[in-house]
């Protein structure tokens, strides 16, 4: 019996290598059908791995510039909106400036201190010696 216990774990040791055998062949020819049979074997992945490296430098640096971009975009928006308002703003005191500059405005604004405006011309004082 113990010859037969034997011979029954050797048999179920052999069909399970086969099986194991069978999906490890089926796993190969499917990635070999998907075209990435070699990709995944590992001195393969060793010899690109330089590559893999050089692309995942490309992503990162895309990724930094394209984050760089939007900030600078987003600080532009800014600073052209601020200008806008400073010009709003400029234009107020300009205006401001010109209602206060206008004859009548001073001649009110003078009036209270006693001063009066000139209702006849100037004169030229003329040196004759």
């Amino acid at each position: 019996m113990n010859g037969n216990e034997n011979i029954d774990a050797l048999e179920s040791k052999e069909i399970a290598e086969s099986e194991t055998a069978l999906w490890q062949q089926i796993k190969e020819d499917l990635l070999n059908l998907l075209g990435v049979g070699d990709l995944l074997n590992y001195s393969v992945i060793i010899k690109r791995a330089f590559f893999f490296c050089f692309l995942i430098c490309i992503v990162l640096f895309h990724i930094y510039n394209s984050h760089k971009a939007v900030r600078m975009i987003n600080d532009k928006n800014k600073l052209e909106a601020e200008i806008k308002e400073l010009e709003w703003e400029k234009l107020s005191i300009k205006s401001d400036m010109l209602k206060k500059s206008m004859f009548s405005k001073i001649e009110n604004d003078i009036e209270p201190l006693g001063l009066k405006p000139l209702l006849e011309s100037p004169y030229k004082i003329v040196d004759n010696r």
